[in-house]
């Protein structure tokens, strides 16, 4: 067989099938020995060579002599002496007839799927080459820049960088090229279908960890806001014995804090433990800290930072509600509540919204009151969104499944498992929490607007336990704690939706978390054996406005699993599991070809529904296709009702030849400090000098100002686009690119991909 290099045995086939190694071996042994068809003539010239040895005295007399054989042996001794005249003719005539013998190649790479990507590629030959003339015919598929050597009758291509990872090949080398160095030839070309190896996966990369700096000390319970300035402020702050009162603040702030009764925090809102010393203390970004007024059961600032609102025990069994400026000064009453007030915020720059749990009422800055909501029922009211829409009811003692209240028109929506950690987002726009009717608890967002139609986000270890939710300014950043089954608790930040973690602090024995506004630093209180510290730690990678929505590890791992999954082991699908990954009514049969070698997870997006995906599912080269086969696939991926991810739709194309040229076999992204990166890989050694004008990126139609440079080594083009506006960009290729061999992409490539971060 061609493929073979001309050297096939039905014969080893058979006897080796099942035993690939020992049938390599076998062909190349075979292959060393080939068959030499005797030429017409031979018999005459044997005959005459017998002839003219019997004349120059070799008689069966000399021969049995020199065997010292007696009568029994002679009969065996001239066979062996006949068998040696006839090897030594046969092998003198085909010495002397070179031109008899075909050439022949073999290659321990063929029909190879998982070839290392270092490996080199040697052709064996069965005779002394015409060394310039074979170099001078090999063609690669993909384009591979190589180099050639030659040891005995082997020839040695080795690329200059190394092969493309789970790449299909195909070496040729024309019939003409195949010249001995005697001028014999060949009677067909030889062609080495391999594939390469994929690269390990590599190891998921751990988040980077927190560094925290001790700000101060705090008393008991109590909670943490942060100031318009940076500032962070604890409601039962402790002075350190150098610090004194603001020289703005009341003089009443520095009287004994009063107490007041424990109540789950708000967003928005502090409480206060009772009888426990502190102060309002803000500790700000450098210098000491300072006082700026009584503990209160809440507080925060207005919407443009100009104001405090705060709430304290006024001795009557109930609370007063002042005014500050931010730094404590210019104390003002609006107005008292007959009941401990429990979570209060701002509606607008000029309007403060509190509650004592039962009712929730407003007062402006011209002390004009109102009571907006009256609860009658179970539960009870214990946070607030900023803004003042909305707020959520906790349930009964022992209960799960708290409301969403909209305020306005007294509507509720369940949120489901919901008890007791709840968090808005700082424009109220987002509430998440955690479903503790779930083993092990979940932890579940919803945007308010929507009735708080919950969505599962994916965690760092999804059989720990969430807790202490807290959320920054957009609700795209969320801060909680993880306890696992052994009581250790780590502290980690994710982006919101996907999940996907930005920095931990492992372990951890934080409370009371509260993220910046731009979610760039978080704050927490470190409990230990003497005392409580307040801490804070920037967020590595948080850059204000430019963090771009992230694909989520739960739909990754599902896209990835499905892959595996169509190309299943030796090509056959692993159904099981693709029934497993997706939702009813895909048809994941119809859509996955048979005797699939390797896939490509070219790009992945975020997409109306879900993640979508680009997939090339290719079949390799083999010695009756000698080229390889594609076929083009989307998929969407979205979040089932349990919290996984499901294929919810896949499309695929028709078997196809893989065209020549180069290929692109992934697409990923990264947004750092305003500048969006995107790697591009090819299959191909390219020409560089192709490549910058051949790339662009556009943005809603928008075609973006961007640079390309080409790596070599990694046949990686690196796209930077300065200043890229967030969500969902289109990469195009022009037909302009070409591998270093001039071989240009048949058609214009495209794919969507989102600029992560």
């Amino acid at each position: 067989m061609s493929w073979m290099g001309g050297w096939f045995d039905p014969e080893l086939e058979d006897l080796f099938h099942d035993e690939p190694e020992l049938l390599e071996t076998a062909q190349q042994v075979r292959a060393s020995r080939p068959r030499v068809e005797a030429d017409p003539r031979f018999q005459n010239r044997l005959r005459a060579q017998l002839v003219a040895e019997a004349s120059r005295g070799r008689s069966a007399l000399s021969v049995r002599r020199w065997w010292r054989l007696g009568p029994a042996g002679f009969a065996w001794g001239g066979a062996v002496v006949g068998a040696a005249l006839i090897t030594a003719t046969v092998l003198t005539f085909v010495s002397n007839n070179p031109q008899s013998q075909t050439v022949t190649g073999i290659s321990q790479l063929t029909a190879q799927h998982s070839v290392s990507p270092n490996q080199v590629i040697t052709v064996a030959f069965n005779q002394p080459m015409n060394e310039k003339a074979v170099q001078d015919g090999v063609h690669i598929q993909p384009a591979v820049k190589v180099h050639f050597s030659w040891k005995d009758n082997n020839l040695v291509i080795s690329p200059d960088y190394h092969l493309a990872a789970n790449t299909p090949y195909t070496v040729t080398i024309a019939r003409t090229y195949l010249r001995a160095a005697s001028g014999a030839s060949a009677a067909a070309p030889i062609y080495i279908p391999f594939g390469t190896a994929p690269t390990p996966t590599p190891a998921p990369v751990a988040p980077p960890s927190l560094n925290p700096v001790v700000l101060g000390q705090n008393g008991t319970g109590g909670s943490l806001v942060y100031a318009p300035d940076g500032s962070l402020v604890s409601t039962v702050g402790l002075l350190p014995s150098s610090a004194a009162t603001s020289p703005s603040a009341s003089a009443t702030a520095a009287a004994t804090p009063s107490s007041a009764s424990p109540t789950t925090t708000p967003e928005g809102a502090t409480t206060q433990t009772p009888e426990v010393p502190g102060a309002l203390v803000e500790f700000p970004r450098s210098g000491t800290p300072f006082q700026i007024g009584l503990s209160p059961s809440a507080a925060a600032f207005s919407p443009n930072g100009g104001y405090l609102a705060t709430a304290a025990d006024n001795g009557d069994g109930g609370s007063t509600i002042d005014i500050t400026r931010s730094d404590g000064s210019q104390r003002e009453t609006l107005t008292t509540s007959p009941a401990p007030v429990t979570g209060l915020t701002w509606a607008t720059n000029d309007r403060v919204i509190y509650t004592d749990g039962t009712t929730i009422d407003s007062v402006d800055l011209s002390k004009l009151k109102a009571v907006l909501y009256t609860h009658n029922g179970s539960g009870t009211i214990t946070a607030l969104a900023p803004g003042g829409g909305y707020a959520y009811v906790s349930p009964a003692a022992g209960g799960t499944g708290g409301a969403l209240l909209d305020i306005g028109n007294g509507a509720a929506q369940v949120l489901r498992g919901a008890v007791t950690d709840v968090a808005f987002s700082g424009d109220g726009t987002m509430v998440a929490w955690v479903d503790e009717s779930a083993q092990p608890a979940r932890l579940l967002y919803a945007t308010v607007a929507h009735g708080g139609s919950p969505h599962v986000m994916s965690t760092l270890d999804a059989t720990a336990s969430p807790s202490d939710v807290a959320l920054n300014l957009n609700g795209d950043e969320v801060a909680y704690l993880s306890t696992d089954s052994a009581g250790v608790s780590e502290l980690v930040i994710a982006q919101l939706p996907s999940g996907t973690p930005l920095a931990i602090e492992s372990p951890s024995n934080a409370a009371q978390l509260t993220l910046s506004p731009s979610g760039d630093q978080v704050a927490f209180v470190s409990n230990a054996a003497d005392g409580a510290s307040i801490e804070q730690a920037a967020v590595p990678g948080a850059t204000i406005g430019l963090r771009h929505p992230q694909i989520p590890p739960g739909a990754n791992a599902t896209l990835q699993q499905f892959v595996q999954a169509q190309v299943g082991q030796n090509g056959q699908p692993d159904f099981t599991s693709l029934a497993s990954l997706s939702a009813p009514g895909v048809d994941y049969t119809a859509s996955t070809p048979q005797n699939l070698s390797r896939a490509y997870v070219i790009s992945t997006y975020l997409a109306q529904g879900g993640v979508g995906a680009s997939i090339e599912l290719i079949v390799d080269p083999n010695s009756g296709h000698t080229t390889a086969r594609v076929a083009s696939e989307t998929v969407l991926i979205a979040q089932a009702p349990d919290g996984g991810y499901l294929v919810t739709s896949a499309q695929t194309s028709r078997l196809r030849d893989e065209s020549a040229g180069p290929h692109v076999v992934q697409v990923s992204s990264s947004t750092t400090g305003g500048v969006t990166t995107l790697q591009v890989s090819f299959d191909s050694d390219l020409n560089p000098g192709t490549v910058a004008d051949a790339i662009s990126v556009a943005a809603s139609g928008t075609t973006l100002a961007s640079t390309a440079v080409y790596n070599a080594d990694t046949r990686t083009a690196t796209v930077t686009i300065a200043n890229a506006p967030s969500g969902t960009f289109v990469l195009d290729i022009s037909t302009t690119l070409a591998d270093f061999d001039g071989q240009t992409l048949v058609e214009g490539f495209q794919t969507s991909v989102e600029a992560n971060s």
